[in-house]
């Protein structure tokens, strides 16, 4: 069985979320790990395992990027990694993957599914555009604030979206 190793200086873990009911929050993850194993020109032949250092976070806000480690959000002392796990993964049309797995964030494990979309590959062996939500209250990620104006800071869903490129180990 074949194995390809996600090269993080060329892949990025991003995340969008509604911020005071008005914009959005984006950031990323600047370590993170992962691998294909099986065929990754043709991802329903494989399975995908990859994991996230939750203190990589950044959002341009140092002080927010320390209160999303803190206990009030990832508690990163005591859950340094986030993890995915993949459960199937199908051809849904041309071009396209279904990808379902399992998703665990502070010891919670949910079904996650992202849509997969494989990219030109330039100078790596395989490129994908990863493309899922998660909510972000099941995961025990629960801190929030009322707004004045009505609402929450913080909103519920959780846009993710990866760029991955990779290379035969």
């Amino acid at each position: 069985m074949n194995k390809w190793k996600v090269d993080s200086t060329a892949s990025t873990v991003e995340f969008s979320v509604p911020h005071m009911m008005v914009s959005s929050v984006k950031g990323k993850f600047e370590e993170f790990s992962g691998e294909i194993e099986g065929n990754a020109l043709d991802l329903a032949k494989s399975s995908v395992q990859f994991q996230v250092a939750v203190r990589s976070i950044q959002t341009d806000n140092k002080e927010r990027d320390v209160h999303l480690c803190s206990q009030d959000f990832f508690d990163a002392q005591s859950f340094p990694y986030m993890s995915f796990l993949s459960r199937s993964i199908y051809l849904e049309k041309d071009n396209m993957y279904r990808m379902t797995g399992d998703l665990i964030i502070k010891q919670t494990t949910k079904k996650l599914l992202f849509c997969v979309t494989p990219l030109a590959p330039e100078t790596f062996d395989a490129r994908y555009l990863a493309e899922g939500k998660i909510k972000r209250k099941e995961f025990g990620l629960i801190w929030n604030r009322a707004i004045e104006a009505g609402g929450v800071m913080v909103g519920d869903t959780i846009d993710i979206q990866l760029t991955i490129a990779v290379k035969k180990k």
